[in-house]
């Protein structure tokens, strides 16, 4: 997914029509999209045993800030330069700017329109092939809106992958070691005093097909990634998606359905539950259904872990630990 960023690298191509507009378009911030985890999930030194699940929220937050903050510093340096550029053409308050061939050589044009609305702006961006000459012969690639309330900013994006499959010179180049397809919509409420903050990342038949390596990899989503944080620093994560689960020998090909649900407090304290569901009797699951529990302590070094039998008799010394260690009530983890 980090191979998207050059997509938005369309200032250069901007350089005719400098005619200065003096606009002030409100627009997403990394901020407003970005997960923030406490200190204590974050990689350590030494001998002590961390959490699976934890790790597996550090990575898939990392991931997600990656490809999610790329994008919106991307376009928010896009419509920034924008503001100072007279548009190719208006309609009521949208400026519309392209096509535009791509700079970097490949065989892409792109478009931008860019609405101000009372208390925010409405954003479209197209891409096509180079030699495109009109709106109509481009695909909608990414679409956004912001708004803004004193203290409270909400809004967010939605992005076609199989727009960039379509176009697969966006995604770099090792695209062709991957293929990608499906919907994404994230949305987000922000307080920019307190910092508190949500974020949901709505994933509509998208999927990931790794090619080329040891073995192709294929995950599947259409489920909800949602992220909470309070004023205090504490927060949860809950996400699902489907995958191949064999780096352990307990799964083959087939895909089950994962899913982790993590809650902390302000300190780091933390307490996560997961899962590998075969669903619908579809899955190659050694033993079935997988369920794995975990708590760890402010310094984020596990206080307790257990995996349900018959894996834990796989995995001797796996579970460990006392549940009464637990400073996060289970109850934090009711309805993600």
């Amino acid at each position: 997914m980090t191979r998207l960023a050059p997509l938005f690298a369309l200032s250069a191509a901007l350089s005719t029509g400098c005619f200065f507009t003096n606009e002030e378009t409100a627009f997403i911030e990394a901020d407003d999209v970005r997960i923030d985890l406490p200190e204590s999930i974050a990689a350590r030194e030494g001998g002590q045993v961390r959490g699976t699940l934890h790790i597996g929220v550090e990575y898939t937050a990392d991931q997600v800030n990656r490809w999610v903050t790329v994008l919106v510093e991307h376009c928010a340096r896009v419509i920034a330069y924008l503001d100072d550029v007279q548009p190719n053409s208006r309609e009521g308050n949208t400026r519309i700017y392209g096509p535009y061939a791509d700079t970097e050589g490949r065989d892409l044009a792109w478009l931008v329109r860019v609405e101000a609305i009372e208390d925010g702006s409405n954003y479209e961006i197209y891409v096509g092939s180079r030699e495109a000459q009109a709106q109509a012969d481009m695909a909608l690639l990414m679409t956004g809106d912001l708004h803004k309330d004193d203290t409270k900013r909400s809004g967010g994006f939605k992005m076609d992958f199989d727009v960039v499959e379509k176009y697969a010179e966006m995604k770099g180049p090792d695209g062709d070691m991957s293929v990608i397809g499906g919907f994404v919509e994230v949305t987000f409420e922000r307080d920019v005093e307190t910092e508190e903050k949500r974020i949901d990342l709505d994933f509509k038949a998208v999927s990931f097909e790794y090619l080329g390596y040891l073995d192709d990899d294929v995950f599947y989503s259409d489920d909800k990634y949602s992220y909470t944080r309070d004023a205090e620093g504490g927060g949860t994560f809950d996400l699902t998606l489907y995958g191949e689960w064999d780096d352990y020998g307990w799964s083959g090909p087939e895909q089950e359905k994962a899913s982790v649900q993590a809650a902390w407090d302000g300190q780091g304290n933390g307490r996560a539950r997961g899962s590998i569901l075969e669903v619908e009797g579809v899955g190659d699951m050694k033993h079935g259904d997988l369920f794995l529990d975990e708590c760890q302590g402010s310094d984020g070094f596990l206080t307790w872990r257990a995996l349900n039998e018959p894996y834990a008799l796989e995995a001797p010394g796996y579970s460990f630990g006392d549940p009464k260690s637990c400073v996060i009530p289970e109850t934090a983890l009711e309805g993600l």
